[in-house]
């Protein structure tokens, strides 16, 4: 039988995907959320009516920060339509490239929404061009991709976009068996402090009930405490309809599928092999890159409210640093910090820094932190969080010398040579030569010696320094001789 529409929406940060979900949910989650982008996965369900009939749609809402591309890339995989918002006074922007990469990789059927139109800034035409550019050919301009102007904010051009959703649900046919045992996917997963682990769960085929069994992965959940997005109790949910249940004996992977069976005893049969013994599951260790001393790594351990966000966050933090110095995630989880993170943390090599997001720390952690000199902080924002890190990384690693070339010259000539002192001529191939400088006198290729320039003249005129293309005469101290031809490498030592 036909089924409602699962609709991802997807598209930059700070483009409005939110404030339109809250314009269609009449609520207000933008406020709610930390610096206001949103750092979770969440589905909802809307009603419309059409010709006399109530039609339901489900939303997923995909965080639009980059850390988020792998949760955006599940999000358009378990949708059957997607949204692409654009800000009008913006245009296409990195991680929109990365969410219609996403569509066109998942080979969803998706929608623009051109947002921000009340803006004095929009220019809607300029974000088509740039649209265009990508190979996005709308409706009325020579494409098949339909899309709608719309303002989040003022509600302009919603009610279009909601029967554009509706339209392309009709030719795409979205069907679903009720009597089938429901199948879907984990679009989030976190631990809830009273009530355990929990999971977000879209359903894409048949139904749900109360004394069922939920496997995802290694994860399995008894069918006991059910509730829709708006936290109503359920005890029977079918396709289309997204879920939280509580219960599950490990947290699931975001993005993995999952599978309903009759009872707990079908689920634990049907559980894999390597782990339907136990319900333990390891911690993540992400472990440096680079040979062993050479690279200094700074140990941290990560705690978050969701795997969705644990997922980002370690994501995010394999990008800082550098060949010479990075951080290293030695242990994560979902959850509040607890005594045995500071425990992991006094047991380092070197001792790690304890990381919470939109989690606490319980009363013996943090007495044991103090005791043993631990570092615990706390973060509501991941580029927050990141930002934190680059300094701690930075405060954290060794010094070292660091070696800038600052210029070339080739030497044209040479004038007099005495002991350790020789006068030569030349010209400046790259950068420029400084008075007091040091320079590398490299043969061939290879170094000869390393000398410093005592005084360097050009048209017979003391300069404290010479640039690229000019000519110049130079005294040079230097323990080796300096013939033409040789190439003078002018560099600054610094610690960093």
């Amino acid at each position: 039988m036909e089924r409602p529409p699962i609709v991802a929406v997807l598209g930059h940060v700070d483009h409005g995907k939110s404030t339109l979900l809250d314009f269609i949910r009449k609520s207000n989650t933008v406020a709610k959320e930390a610096g206001g982008i949103t750092q979770h996965v969440a589905a909802y369900e809307v009603e419309r009516e059409k010709e006399g009939i109530l039609k339901r749609i489900t939303f997923i809402d995909t965080p639009g920060h980059a850390a988020f591309s792998a949760i955006r890339a599940r999000g358009a995989t378990a949708a059957d339509i997607a949204i692409l918002v654009v800000a009008a006074d913006d245009g296409v922007k990195a991680q929109t490239l990365e969410a219609l990469k996403s569509i066109r990789d998942a080979g969803t059927p998706f929608i623009v929404a051109i947002n921000k139109i009340d803006k004095q800034s929009a220019d809607q035409e300029r974000t088509i061009r740039t649209l265009l550019d990508q190979n996005v050919f709308l409706e009325k301009y020579g494409g098949d991709v339909p899309w709608a102007a719309i303002s989040a904010k003022t509600g302009e051009g919603v009610e279009e976009l909601l029967d554009l959703i509706l339209l392309v649900a009709e030719i795409e046919v979205f069907t679903g068996n009720p009597s089938a045992p429901a199948k879907g996917y984990v679009i989030e997963a976190h631990r809830d402090q009273k009530r355990g682990l929990a999971a977000t769960l879209i359903i894409t085929d048949g139904t749900l009930r109360s004394g069922m069994a939920v496997l995802a992965g290694h994860a399995l959940a008894p069918v006991r405490i059910m509730e829709s997005h708006a936290g109503k109790t359920l005890s029977t949910a079918s396709f289309s309809t997204p879920v939280q249940l509580i219960g599950f004996d490990m947290l699931p992977e975001v993005g993995e599928e999952f599978h309903a069976y009759k009872n707990k005893k079908e689920a634990e049969t049907a559980r894999p092999a390597p782990l339907a013994a136990g319900n333990k599951q390891p911690a993540q260790t992400i472990p440096a890159q680079g040979e062993e001393g050479e690279t200094f790594a700074m140990p941290v351990i990560i705690r978050a409210d969701a795997s969705g966000s644990l997922e980002a966050i370690v994501q995010e933090i394999s990008k800082l640093g550098d060949e010479h110095k990075q951080v290293q995630v030695v242990q994560s989880g979902i959850g509040a910090i607890s005594e045995n993170d500071v425990r992991a943390a006094i047991a380092s090599d070197v001792p790690a820094v304890v990381i919470g997001f939109n989690v606490g720390t319980d009363a013996i952690a943090t007495a044991l932190a103090l005791q043993h000199g631990i570092r615990i902080e706390t973060f509501t924002i991941i580029y927050k969080l990141t930002e934190r890190l680059e300094e701690l990384l930075d405060e954290t690693a060794p010094q070292r010398l660091v070696e800038e070339v600052t210029g070339r010259a080739r030497v044209l000539k040479q004038f007099s040579s005495r002991k350790d002192e020789q006068v030569i001529g030349g010209k400046v191939s790259e950068g420029f030569l400084e008075r007091g400088g040091t320079v590398r006198i490299l043969r061939r290729n290879a170094e000869v010696g390393i000398g410093k320039i005592k005084n360097i003249q050009t048209n017979k005129q003391d300069v404290d320094r010479i640039e690229t293309d000019r000519e110049f005469g130079a005294q040079i101290t230097a323990p080796c001789e300096i013939t033409q031809g040789d190439t003078l490498e002018g560099f600054r030592t610094s610690m960093k």
